[in-house]
């Protein structure tokens, strides 16, 4: 406390020695100490008000007024210092500066960087995630807050344990491939991925009943082979959706070979094969209706058709069931038309189950975005992904009617309107050239295709820069590389240096470099075809050095000879040359006609 007060005393007596003559001279002696390395540009008496009113402490908003990202998360309520109470909000709290140039600013307590307690920041670390070292998430790749990106781009060798991302799939490879969404916490919690404790079969479309319960996972959910290998995951995932469940025989092998007409679940339970049902016999008299009961209908409780709620009577007759939507409520929540009369739901669905879909290709060719090449082998949930926030569209007299006939309110959680397809691939690809092209016309459709992405229609020629000669025989990848900075790794296609030494090295040195062009125009000599082959001749007005008479025989190294320029390297030199004859040639007259002037 005493070396603290010596500081603040120490900085009052700074402002006061500003008004005196030669105060600004004796600075240093009242100075607390000298500012650590990062501040060092704030050092000297005339910047001492950038951080301190004249007469007071340090003032937390001159803080505030250079780190930015400090003071948006504040306003935002975010992160630790979001969370701070007022009282402890001063900066110099944790952060001490005049310490000497390698002092640390950041001071974590008695305790130190491992005795932190993470909860202050709004994450507190539970489970497996208390053990593992702070550098493990606290890296650059894994931080999202613009803000605090934006000042790591600036700075690129500055550390900070700001912005980083809280969200399980920031940090940890989804193992699921996408089949269960981002919430991993659905199913997972802190303590370990396994077991998954918050998961319940019973809230999926196929609650575990009888034996079923007591079944293994991996009987009905194979582990299958990833077609499209993902960095840092295994070859090989758990396949969790779509596994059809829709009729018995999707797992079981039919023991009567199809003699029966119907399905399992008329005759037996889940309880127990063995155990069997008279449900056949009991809904027998339902053929003689004007409603037979086929596909999955055979296993609906009468109650689901002709209960009209508790307490009321069942209804027999007069029970609407010319369309779907007489009984079902529109699963798609609106997505397909503003009213369940429009839709047809048999168009994809039969009576033998919801799923799978009988929707086609032939079917999406009439839709508003039709699939063609490479489109027409994604699998339908890459584009139409689940969306957990379309049961809350179900509106509230549904779910009453619904759960009033003891149904479940089913609602698929497919997503399938896609606001306007085909506008831009970006809606469902990631840029893998980093903004490079952005504002482009014809966005990626200008190079690419619907066949592959590797089939390309883009022609050098409408660039600014026409291959021609050896350059259209040049690889891609040999003047478009990867960038070696990890934040810039796409391939570099513009902006691109187009001058020659952007690319090749000078074998000249330089010699043709010149006051209004730093580097050489090599275009000037040379052509694409070969760099042997050259452009230049030796008269006006490449140079002023006619070649004439035995000169014109004269082979180039006669006069251009090879000179060192230094650690071993040799270059020809042709420039600067001197053209006076006795600069090649010996004066065979000794000097006689020196002076002399024709």
């Amino acid at each position: 406390m005493a070396g603290n007060s010596a500081r603040l005393v120490a900085v009052g007596a700074l402002t006061a020695l500003a008004s005196f003559p030669g105060g600004a001279a004796r600075a240093d002696v009242f100075s607390p100490g000298p500012l650590a390395r990062v501040h060092q540009q704030l050092e000297g008496l005339a910047n001492c008000t950038k951080c301190h009113e004249a007469g007071r402490q340090l003032r937390g908003e001159k803080c505030l007024s250079c780190h930015l990202e400090i003071g948006d998360r504040v306003a935002r309520g975010q992160g630790l210092h979001g969370r701070l109470p007022e009282s402890e909000r001063a900066c110099q709290h944790c952060h001490h500066e005049h310490q000497g140039r390698e002092s640390d600013l950041l001071d974590w307590g008695p305790k130190g960087r491992d005795g932190f307690d993470h909860a202050r920041s709004g994450f507190p670390l539970r489970g497996k995630h208390a053990a593992v070292a702070c550098q493990k998430c606290h890296q650059a790749r894994f931080i999202e807050d613009p803000v605090v990106r934006g000042l790591l781009d600036k700075h690129p060798g500055k550390k900070t344990w700001l912005g980083t991302s809280t969200a399980c799939a920031a940090c940890h490879a989804d193992e699921h491939r996408g089949q269960e969404g981002t919430d991993c916490k659905k199913c997972h919690g802190e303590a370990g991925w396994k077991p998954a404790r918050g998961f319940d079969h019973a809230r999926t479309s196929y609650p575990l009943e009888g034996k079923h319960a007591r079944v293994a996972c991996q009987k009905c959910h194979a582990r299958v082979q990833d077609t499209a290998p993902h960095p840092g995951l295994s070859a090989t995932f758990v396949r969790y959706v779509p596994v059809h469940h829709s009729d018995c025989i999707d797992c079981h092998r039919d023991p009567h070979q199809g003699r029966f007409a119907g399905r399992c679940s008329d005759c037996h339970v889940p309880q127990d094969w063995k155990r069997v049902s008279g449900v056949g016999q009991e809904r027998a008299f339902h053929e003689k209706t004007r409603y037979p009961l086929r596909g999955a209908h055979r296993s609906v409780a009468c109650d689901a058709c002709h209960s009209q709620g508790k307490g009321t009577r069942a209804k027999f007759r007069g029970i609407p069931f010319a369309a779907c939507t007489d009984c079902h409520a529109d699963a798609h929540v609106g997505q397909l038309g503003q009213t369940l009369q429009a839709i047809a739901c048999d168009r994809c669905h039969t009576v033998d189950g919801f799923l799978p879909a009988r929707y086609e290709i032939e079917d999406h060719l009439k839709a508003r975005y039709q699939l063609e090449g490479a489109h027409r082998a994604v699998a339908c949930e890459r584009c139409h992904r689940h969306d957990s926030r379309l049961a809350e569209r179900v509106p509230a007299q549904v779910r009453l009617d619904t759960e009033r006939r003891h149904r479940k309110v089913l609602v698929s959680p497919a997503l399938l309107t896609l606001g306007a397809p085909g506008a831009r691939c970006e809606a469902c690809h990631a840029d893998v050239h980093g903004g490079q092209f952005n504002g482009r016309s014809g966005g990626c459709a200008a190079c690419h295709t619907v066949a592959a992405f590797t089939e390309l229609r883009f022609d050098h020629r409408q660039t600014r820069f026409p291959l021609t000669g050896k350059h259209a025989q040049a690889a891609c990848g040999s003047c478009h590389r990867a960038s070696d900075n990890p934040r810039e790794r796409p391939v570099r296609y513009r902006p691109l240096e187009t001058t020659c030494v952007g690319c090749h090295a000078d074998p000249h040195a330089g010699q043709f470099a010149s006051r209004q062009q730093a580097a050489s125009d090599c275009g000037h000599c040379h052509g694409t075809e070969s760099w042997r082959k050259l452009v230049f001749v030796h008269e006006p007005p490449f140079t002023s050095f006619r070649l004439e008479g035995k000169h014109a025989k004269a082979k180039c190294t006669s006069c251009h000879l090879q000179v060192a320029v230094g650690d071993g390297i040799t270059v020809v030199r042709y420039k600067p040359l001197p053209t006076a004859c006795e600069a090649c040639h010996v004066d065979f007259h000794r000097g006689a006609f020196r002076g002399f002037e024709p």
